[in-house]
């Protein structure tokens, strides 16, 4: 019978070593782990997932979000709910004269409905979704339409929210600035689509055309 004392088994049977080899090993797996964890914080707060993570609700337009405030708040379609809810997509790049128009004649209609007694909220996103000054957004939204606070989101939730709102998400040809939506979408107190607006309309127009989205969606309800 061999005596391993004597004949030595390798530096594997050193306990000693082995305690070391195993620390070693846990060391490597916590380096690792705390490698993904990383870059897995990387990945949400850089929205890599923001499309994979909004859905249509059963809306054939619009669907679910989450979107910052100027503050730096997360708003999601949840803090909507009990209001009508108005959605556009801007870029505050754009000409003044060419897309605050919409602003002022949507902050007007805001107003008007309020006098009505109809819970109305603005959904405006910004379409500069990498823009560094939030206070640019608020000057050329807020500078025009004080009743309408803008949103901003991560580049990937911006693109996913303008494909569940049917608005465009792409450049003005011949421009650096993102086109913006040709319509307001109106949404239900309950988060459902109810219809679209054109953005050319003035303040009277909008009211009218809001009101009567309003009132087909209320039979539809009955």
């Amino acid at each position: 019978m061999t005596d391993r004392s004597k004949t030595g088994a390798g530096p594997e049977t050193d306990p000693k070593k082995t305690t070391v080899r195993r620390a070693g090993l846990v060391v490597l797996g916590l380096i690792i782990l705390a490698g993904l964890l990383g870059y897995g914080g990387y990945w949400l707060s850089t929205g890599a997932d923001e499309g994979a993570r909004v859905h249509a609700q059963g809306n054939v337009v619009g669907g679910s979000f989450r979107v910052f405030s100027l503050g730096g708040g997360m708003v999601t379609e949840g803090d909507f709910r009990g209001s009508w809810t108005i959605v556009w997509f801007v870029d505050p790049r754009c000409p003044p004269e060419r897309c605050q128009p919409p602003l002022k004649a949507l902050d007007q209609t805001l107003v008007t409905m309020k006098r009505k007694g109809q819970p109305v909220l603005p959904l405006v996103v910004s379409l500069d979704a990498r823009a560094e000054d939030p206070d640019t957004l608020k000057d050329y939204v807020m500078g025009v339409a004080p009743h309408i606070f803008p949103v901003f989101a991560t580049p990937n939730m911006t693109q996913a929210m303008t494909r569940l709102y049917h608005a465009p998400y792409a450049l003005e040809p011949g421009q650096s600035y993102y086109q913006s939506a040709p319509s307001f979408v109106v949404m239900t107190p309950e988060g459902h689509y109810a219809g679209m607006l054109p953005v050319t309309e003035d303040a009277a127009g909008l009211t009218a055309g809001l009101e009567q989205i309003m009132a087909r969606s209320g039979q539809n309800r009955e």
